[in-house]
């Protein structure tokens, strides 16, 4: 009896071209496969419609997991978190399988039972040169040494579509999600620390190799991805990697880097990356390193750039801008300023400031807190003579004390929040090397939003503020020399905005109170009388909340307690609106103002709906219950930004009654739920944990390796 146990993972973008013979090429072993997971990222051809009609006509057991997570390596993290077979098989979208090379994968894994995955030989085919074929060797039953050597290079690379990896040895190894360019590499040397290693000299897979792919793989931002890169490698020392070993590469990346940057004529960025190459004395003083560097040294002679960015070096001085004191936080605004402030004090002093008065002092001592207002003094005249809505006003004596502030500090970057602050922008202009503006939203479109949640404010004087606000942020990405945004769909709306080509970084809300939230999912509360307890925290005073909340409370919970009568409702924030108020005489709805601590509202939750219909940025508040364990269930938007999993990370629905069914359907399914739970807990551990906003912070900063 043959036993159908391998799942086929297969990672596929706008695929439509190749994905037909990719699938073909495993129908000589589907009798080994139990399912095919075709992870369609964002496709905007018709990947997901071929793959399926080539699973119909070849016999395949074939599902297509739609997500939008940016990444190979965090596709294939998603089949592996979905993996029901003993044994994986990563296969990429324009590859094909040898005929009957997983049978021979397998039958290596049967004959070897004590490894962790089996590698076989494979043909690398490029246009307009020979194939060539690449076997495996050198490889030992010495795990420590068979991970040096495979990131020294002394053993030929693994190409995704060559090894079959036992699930049980992949239980802790995850892909990079933060690189497109070597994120294999970590993937394999950390399987290879781990697990035995059975080997197959016969080819079992065909990879076509695009040089130009992977030469504008190493062109387009070049520091960012090397740092990317160095930060992966960096956890391979958990694995008992030798610190050597990593910087050779390291600097050997750096190398395959600053090749392609001096093909391209790119030679002040080629100059920066060979600071990495000498970073390690043997690669560094090799004679291609030499040979690099006087090339470099030409070109610039010959070639000057219009405009040469000035990579800030070493440690930096970060003075983080806000309007509220940031500490304590308790709104999405002052939990992003303390965090950004917290991420910015890895790197160097940091100086917290608010407009506003401060009246806690911060529990950090790396973070300086000050404020640019005292309570109580007297009211002077504000800076500029006319704003709009949307800005702040700010005093004379503040910015007094502000400019004062920052000749004490001596910052390398100024961050600035929002446009809100925007009076600021020119007289900070001359004060500091790098001024950064962190656009929590991009304003004008929210204000577009919020025009279609209000329809009792007159249409004119909300189309009149929105072109107020898209004017002012014009105006300030003129100004300064980087922009934040929460998301990528923030950056595409900024950059349609923009005239500018100012650098624009994502860097994503992460995890509140993230020291505070368990790092393992929580048992879920009892589920006897008033179950289920639905929570919904957020500033009770925000319109599009106080829109959410009320739709909560009339529409989706009715509808929930028709089939589960005791269900309740716990609305908990800050400054509730009196209609928000009002909805606690409702049946099974409970408001919590100024909750100290929102520990305890979520150790109680059985679930969060987000039934949010206007909002910017990223939903802080969703990503502290999904660190809870709590399932969510949210609109499109609300979600929007996160890159999260329907039906699998989270339930979405456009609709009151959709949300409804979604609850009353989960709270039904025990084992769904807690699927729900686990995977909702990881996905927002691994993607907007502390180590992740560090590195979106770093870079966000322009930090080099060496600032790093």
């Amino acid at each position: 009896m043959v036993v159908r146990d391998v799942t086929v993972i297969i990672p596929a973008r706008n695929a439509a071209a190749t994905i037909d013979a990719t699938l073909r090429s495993l129908v000589p072993d589907r009798y080994l496969i139990g399912e095919i997971l075709v992870i369609d990222d964002g496709s905007d051809d018709q990947t997901a419609a071929i793959a399926l009609d080539s699973a119909r006509k070849y016999g395949l057991p074939l599902e297509v997991v739609v997500v939008r997570l940016g990444s190979a390596g965090a596709a294939r993290n998603a089949g592996i978190a979905r993996a029901s077979g003993k044994s994986i098989f990563f296969l990429d979208a324009d590859d094909e399988v040898m005929a009957g090379g997983l049978t021979l994968l397998q039958d290596a894994l049967k004959r070897n039972p004590d490894a962790g995955l089996s590698i076989g030989a494979c043909i690398r085919r490029t246009r307009g040169r020979p194939d060539k074929l690449k076997v495996p060797h050198g490889y030992t039953d010495d795990r420590a040494l068979n991970a040096r050597r495979y990131l020294l290079n002394d053993v030929w690379p693994i190409a995704m579509g060559s090894a079959l990896v036992a699930t049980s040895a992949t239980a802790t190894v995850r892909f990079p999600q933060t690189t497109g360019l070597d994120e294999d590499t970590c993937y394999w040397a950390a399987l290879l620390a781990r697990s035995n290693v059975a080997t197959v000299s016969t080819p079992v897979l065909l990879y076509h190799h695009d040089e130009a792919r992977m030469a504008k793989r190493f062109v387009q931002a070049p520091r960012r991805t090397f740092l990317a890169i160095a930060l992966e490698l960096d956890t391979l020392a958990a694995c008992g990697v030798a610190r050597d070993v990593l910087q050779w590469r390291k600097s050997w990346i750096a190398q395959r880097i600053s090749r392609q940057l001096i093909k391209h004529r790119m030679f002040m960025d080629a100059a920066g990356m060979m600071r990495a190459v000498r970073a390690h004395n043997t690669i560094g003083r090799s004679w291609k390193a030499l040979q690099y560097d006087a090339r470099i040294r030409v070109g610039t002679m010959i070639e000057r750039p219009a405009r040469v960015p000035v990579p800030i070096l070493g440690v930096g001085r970060t003075l983080v801008l806000c309007h509220d004191p940031a500490f304590p936080a308790v709104s999405g605004a002052d939990l992003r300023n303390l965090r950004n402030a917290e991420a910015a004090a890895e790197f160097g002093p940091v100086c917290l400031v608010s407009v506003r008065p401060q009246a806690a002092k911060a529990a950090d001592p790396s973070i300086r807190i000050e404020a640019l207002s005292i309570e109580g003094e007297a009211r002077s005249g504000s800076i500029g003579w006319w704003r709009i809505r949307a800005e702040h006003r700010i005093s004379r004596s503040a910015l007094t004390r502000l400019e004062t502030l920052v000749r004490d500090f001596r910052p390398d970057t100024v961050l600035v929040e929002g446009i809100g602050l925007f009076k600021l922008l020119r007289p900070l202009r001359a004060l500091t090397e790098q001024l950064i503006l962190d656009m929590h939203n991009v304003e004008s479109d929210l204000a577009e939003q919020l025009r279609r949640v209000d329809a009792k404010r007159p249409a004119v004087a909300t189309i009149t503020a929105g072109l107020g606000i898209r004017r002012l942020e014009r105006k300030a990405l003129a100004l300064v020399d980087r922009v934040w945004v929460c998301s990528d769909q923030d950056r595409e709306r900024l950059m349609a905005l923009s005239r500018h080509t100012v650098p624009i970084d994502v860097v994503p809300n992460g995890i509140p109170h993230a020291g505070y939230s368990p790092e393992t999912p929580p048992a879920e509360p009892g589920t006897g009388n008033g179950f289920p307890v639905i929570l919904f925290i957020g500033h009770l005073g925000y319109p599009p909340n106080v829109d959410a909340v009320g739709r909560l409370a009339g529409s989706i919970l009715p509808r929930i307690r028709r089939a589960l009568p005791a269900a309740t409702l716990v609305l908990a924030g800050r400054n509730p609106k009196p209609a928000v108020r009002a909805l606690a005489g409702l049946p099974g709805v409970e408001l919590v103002e100024d909750p100290e601590s929102v520990a305890p509202l979520l150790s109680r939750a059985h679930l969060s709906i987000v039934p949010l219909a206007a909002g910017g940025g990223t939903r802080i508040k969703i990503l502290e219950a999904m660190a809870w364990g709590v399932p969510v269930i949210a609109t499109p938007l609300a979600a929007e930004g996160l890159d999260l999993i329907d039906k699998e990370e989270l339930l979405l629905s456009d609709t009151d009654e959709g949300l409804a069914d979604l609850a009353v359907g989960l709270c039904l399914d025990t084992d769904r739920r807690a699927r729900q739970r686990i995977r909702a807990h990881q996905a927002v551990w691994a993607r907007f944990g502390a180590r992740a906003i560090r590195n979106a912070v770093r870079d966000g900063l322009g930090l080099d390796e060496a600032g790093a």
